[in-house]
């Protein structure tokens, strides 16, 4: 069965020679430990989905009732993170612990990616909205300022949304439609083309491109 996503790590960019001998920029995903811990319906929930767990902690380091869930579902991994992947009709659902690796992933050409991004803290304007700097000759006092912000008695305010100075970073973001370059199964990794938001190590989740269905 196709699975409509799985959790991945980001190992980091590297590059790889494509059939025409071209260097190709990719993004290695390796696809964490998860298993499915629980199976939604229509009937009972309201739709069709299954919720797969992953990053595991040992005991001393769970809370109990995510403990005592997946003891009774018969799972003896101790997970401590969940996503849902939402299922077109019940008969696609997998079973209850099944382990889920990148070979279900085989067919697929294009994928959407989505993680939080790097954050960079407090940025000025310069950095965070890429505006130009002042000139840098001597005697100018604007270099790196954000320049004007509103008019003056009319309308005596600043404009909703406009480009300041702030916190940057630390969001989530989807890069969609990213081709996939390879797959392998042996080492449960995925390489994608470019680049995906955020930093080594993090997790992302990675699902087929909408677009490439439409």
């Amino acid at each position: 069965m196709k699975m409509q996503g799985l959790i991945a790590k980001k190992v980091g960019m590297t590059r790889l020679i494509n059939k025409e001998g071209q260097l190709v920029p990719v993004t290695l995903l390796h696809v964490a430990d998860q298993q499915v811990t629980k199976v939604l319906t229509s009937e009972k929930d309201g739709y069709n989905a299954v919720q797969v767990g992953y990053y595991t902690k040992p005991d001393h380091r769970m809370n109990k009732p995510d403990l005592t869930r997946l003891r009774k579902a018969g799972l003896e991994k101790n997970f401590t993170r969940f996503k849902e992947f939402r299922l077109e009709d019940k008969a696609a659902a997998l079973e209850i612990g099944a382990v889920l690796s990148v070979g279900h992933f085989n067919d697929v050409k294009s994928v959407d990616v989505t993680g939080v991004t790097k954050g960079h803290g407090f940025e000025g304007a310069i950095t965070r909205w890429g505006h130009k700097t002042g000139r840098r000759t001597h005697g100018s006092h604007f270099h790196r300022r954000p320049g004007s912000l509103g008019q003056r008695t009319t309308p005596g305010r600043v404009y909703k949304n406009k480009s300041m100075p702030g916190h940057m970073g630390d969001v989530q973001r989807t890069i969609q439609n990213l081709v996939v370059v390879d797959v392998d199964v042996d080492s449960n990794v995925i390489a994608i083309k470019g680049a995906v938001p955020g930093h080594r190590n993090g997790y992302v989740v990675v699902m087929p491109s909408t677009k490439a269905k439409a």
